[in-house]
C-alpha cells in the first residue's frame, strides 16, 4: 500500500471534514511506529514515495490507525476504540510474522545492551 492508497482508503472509511493535510501525518506516524519498533529503521520526516513498510494483508493497519485518531479528534470514542482494536490486531500479527520470518542466525548472542 502506498501513502496515497492509504489516504484514499481512509477517506472511504472515515468520510469526515478532515482532509489529507490532517490524515497524512497520522498515516506517517503509523509508518514511523512500524519502522522504529519492528524494522529498527530511522523515522521518516515526510511521506515515502513508494510502498509503506507493512505489507498486505496487514496494510490496513495504517487506515485503522489514522481512522482511530480522527475519530478521537471528533469525539467519537466508540469508533476510536473499535478502530484502534483493529489496528492493534493487524499490527501485532504483522510484527509477530515479520519477527518469525527474520530470526537471528542460530547461535546469535546479545553482547551488550544499549
Amino acid at each position: 500500500m502506498t501513502m496515497q492508497q492509504a489516504l484514499e482508503q481512509l477517506a472511504r472509511r472515515w468520510p469526515t471534514a478532515h482532509g489529507d493535510d490532517e490524515a497524512l501525518p497520522l498515516v506517517l506516524q503509523a509508518e514511523n511506529i512500524a519502522r522504529a519498533e519492528v524494522l529498527g529503521q530511522q523515522p521518516l520526516t515526510e511521506a515515502p514515495g513508494g510502498e509503506l513498510s507493512i505489507p498486505a494483508p496487514y496494510d490496513m493497519a495504517y487506515v485503522h490507525f489514522a481512522a482511530a485518531l480522527l475519530a478521537q479528534m471528533d469525539g467519537v470514542y466508540d469508533r476510536y476504540n473499535a478502530e484502534l482494536a483493529l489496528y492493534n490486531g493487524l499490527y501485532e500479527t504483522w510484527a509477530r510474522a515479520h519477527r518469525r520470518e527474520n530470526l537471528p542466525p542460530r547461535g546469535a548472542e546479545v553482547v551488550a545492551y544499549g
